[in-house]
Parts: C-alpha cells; sequence; structure tokens
C-alpha cells in the first residue's frame, strides 16, 4: 500500500513503519502525526493520510 505513494521511497516507508511500530498504528496516525516523523514534513504526510484513508 505505501509503495504506490508519489515521492514515499523506501527508506521514507521503513522510517515511517519503525515510528509508529507497524501499518495498524500507522494508519491510525494524524496528518499531525505523520509530519512529524523526520523527512515526511506536512506536504507528505497530506499524502500519505489522504492515500491510506481512500
Amino acid at each position: 500500500m505505501l509503495e504506490v505513494i508519489p515521492g514515499l521511497g523506501e527508506k521514507r516507508r521503513r522510517d515511517l513503519l519503525n515510528h509508529f511500530g507497524g501499518m495498524q498504528q500507522l494508519l491510525g496516525a494524524s496528518q499531525q502525526e505523520l509530519a512529524g516523523v523526520q523527512g515526511i514534513g506536512p506536504v507528505l504526510a497530506k499524502t500519505v493520510y489522504k492515500v491510506l484513508h481512500e
């Protein structure tokens, strides 16, 4: 699922999963929480959140 998000390469995917402890926790994260992960930022966080909740 994360592989289809533009701008989210392997390292950022791994960083997100490590930060939240897995996909279930990542799915429960808010845009603000996503943006708080180093290397993500608000624009990419918005994209990630949108794709995860479509």
